[in-house]
């Protein structure tokens, strides 16, 4: 069970960082876009941390 939810936590980091780039990559504002790739790594970053 512990494997499954591991993979299922990788997944969801890899589609958080695919979606930053590209929320990066199609905004103009280069302040905006840095602020939501911060934003979006801290949410992947708190994921990909163990809990216990």
């Amino acid at each position: 069970m512990a494997g499954k939810i591991n993979s299922r936590r990788e997944i969801t980091v890899g589609i958080a960082i695919a979606l930053g780039l590209i929320i990066g990559i199609f905004i103009k504002r280069v302040h905006i876009g840095l602020l939501l790739g911060l934003g979006i790594g801290i949410i992947a970053a708190g994921l990909v941390r163990n809990r216990k």
